[in-house]
């Protein structure tokens, strides 16, 4: 059986980082997820209108290579612009809200777990006050 090809993990001085293929430029935007101890950067791509995550930076006080491997492997980011949170989705385990208009609703999922509608999702969280506010 062959085995899985692993995502690189590039270290740096004050951080680890996943960095994902997206082109020749850096990305336009990131937001410190300062809970998950995380940057997430990620472009809009131009000729279909979504958004694309470029890395994920993991503070390097609050991580290990280890843990940002597992961590990896367990969860997905999701974008999410205003009028798609009815998409179905996985379950998610961590929601921040759009800062802006112009920015997408930043979303953790857990990987291979039931697709149900993002809002009612967000709204369950929210109930239970295990959301967080928004991204920064």
């Amino acid at each position: 059986m062959p085995k899985k090809a692993r995502t690189p993990i590039v270290e740096y001085e004050d951080h680890f980082a996943i960095e994902l293929p997206g082109g020749d430029r850096p990305p336009r935007e990131s937001d410190r997820l300062t809970d998950q101890a995380l940057v997430v950067a990620y472009d809009r791509l131009p000729a279909r209108h979504r958004w694309q995550l470029r890395a994920l930076r993991f503070d390097r006080d609050e991580w290990t290579r280890s843990g940002i491997r597992r961590w990896w492997a367990m969860h997905e980011v999701r974008f999410l612009d205003s009028d798609e949170l009815d998409q179905e989705i996985p379950e998610i385990c961590r929601s921040y809200e759009a800062p802006r208009p112009d920015l997408p609703t930043i979303v953790l999922c857990h990987r291979n777990t039931p697709l149900v509608a993002a809002r009612a999702q967000m709204e369950a969280l929210k109930a239970s006050k295990k959301s967080v506010g928004p991204h920064r």
